[in-house]
């Protein structure tokens, strides 16, 4: 099999490095050889496995290429990439990729596309890296009705929220992100991993392969990690929590909750102790119960890994086409929103430290029918205290009520941090 890899950057040079180090494992386990035609990219490569291939840098060119069989996108973006996946499939080659964002947002056109045309667009390098979860849903999951699935599937996140909360000094999340940027972690522009849009791309994947949905990543709520103070590390370890950036689908079979947001997570939990950079996914079915999967997030070898493992499973397909779309029931469920939506939550509230003030903040709480799991509270300087507090389950619009009306107390002190609670 000969493919063409568009694009020089990290993941193309992972994808070439394992053919080349692997190449006589893959042809024993693929049934043959997998050879690369050619490498497109705006600029050649002057360095590594690519260095030394045939390059062009016209890319929809290689998708009228007899010797090429299929096309292996990972230049990014959704505008380019998406003319040449069309035009790839348009010609009757299979494609495999890595690109989030154009799955996520496009995916359902260029699925149809694959199909009128008797090919196959592979994804599995899109979510989580090495960590296999698409086949997990497409194929050992397949016979499993999915209740919900929960993930740290952005790296930059996570390591930026695990060095927060390391123990020793306290540093703010811009000391951490610099840090993250520094080591590599992070982009130079790191919007998209801390706003939790990557997040979100993967999460509308995984939503629409786990509930038979179409993709819907417009309709995801998406909330980012900025506004996560070293203070709330402290008071969630003292609740016996850890803070993690989930990505979170939910269906109760007539609705579906899709959201990515900062939570609190049990230190008891597996998805408590995923650090660093690492990425972890649990899904829990009715029939095969909780399943876990954790690894290497982003990176050249770990995507790259699951760039051929696409390709291997269009060696063993012949070619042939296959069903890698998401299916779909004959109704959408309809997408809670956020409002809609319930869980118990963490508050943090800064306020005036005299007699009463307590009781007044429990008693608003109250009038909202908000009853409390933990409370507690630390006095600071200049006459303020910090109550900081986790609910019981609670439908979110009521929080987001009593939170405006404690803003408004006189006791109260500037906004209140509000964090759910997985």
């Amino acid at each position: 099999m000969k493919i063409a890899i568009c694009g020089a950057g990290t993941v193309g040079t992972g994808v070439a490095q394992i053919l080349h180090d692997n190449a006589d494992l893959i042809k024993l386990r693929g049934g043959e050889a997998i050879e690369i035609a050619v490498v497109a990219s705006r600029r050649p490569p002057s360095e590594g496995p690519l260095a030394d291939l045939e390059f062009t840098s016209d890319l929809i060119s290689v998708c009228g290429r007899s010797d090429v069989d299929v096309v292996v996108e990972l230049m990014g973006g959704t505008t380019d990439a998406k003319h040449l996946i069309e035009t790839s499939l348009r010609a009757g080659k299979s494609v495999v990729t890595a690109n989030k964002a154009l799955i996520a947002e496009h995916g359902d056109d260029l699925f149809e596309i694959a199909a009128k045309h008797d090919v196959s667009l592979k994804f599995e390098a899109s979510v989580a890296g090495s960590i296999p979860i698409i086949k997990v849903l497409q194929e050992s999951l397949a016979g499993a009705r999915i209740g919900w699935i929960a993930g740290i599937i952005n790296g930059t996140a996570n390591f930026i929220l695990t060095e927060m909360a390391s123990e020793g000094v306290s540093r703010s999340f811009d000391t951490v992100l610099a840090e993250a940027q520094a080591l590599g972690y992070a982009e130079a522009d790191p919007t998209f991993d801390i706003d939790g849009t990557d997040a979100a791309h993967k999460l509308a994947i995984l939503g629409a392969l786990a509930f038979d949905q179409p993709l819907r990543f417009d309709q995801v709520h998406i909330e980012g990690i900025a506004e996560i103070d070293p203070s709330d590390f402290k008071f969630a370890k003292a609740f016996g929590y850890r803070i993690k950036h989930l990505g979170v689908a939910r269906s109760s079979g007539e609705s579906l909750e899709m959201a990515v947001y900062p939570c609190l997570v049990s230190t008891a939990a597996m998805l408590s102790g995923i650090d660093g950079v690492l990425n972890g996914v649990l899904v829990s079915s009715e029939a095969a119960g909780e399943t876990f999967c954790c690894g290497a997030g982003a990176g050249a070898g770990p995507t790259g890994n699951a760039v051929v493992a696409d390709l291997i499973d269009l060696q063993r397909q012949g070619l042939r086409p296959g069903s890698d779309a998401p299916r779909r029931t004959d109704e959408s469920l309809k997408m809670l929103r956020p409002e809609e939506t319930e869980a118990g939550f963490y508050l943090r509230i800064t306020v005036e430290d005299r007699p009463g003030v307590m009781s007044g903040i429990t008693t608003v709480l109250a009038d909202f029918g908000i009853s409390l799991d933990k409370i507690m509270q630390e006095d600071a300087a200049n006459h303020r205290a910090t109550i900081a507090l986790v609910t019981d389950s609670i439908v979110q619009g009521v929080v987001e009520q009593a939170v405006a009306k404690l803003e408004q107390h006189d006791a109260v002190l500037g906004k209140i941090q509000k964090i759910r609670v997985f």
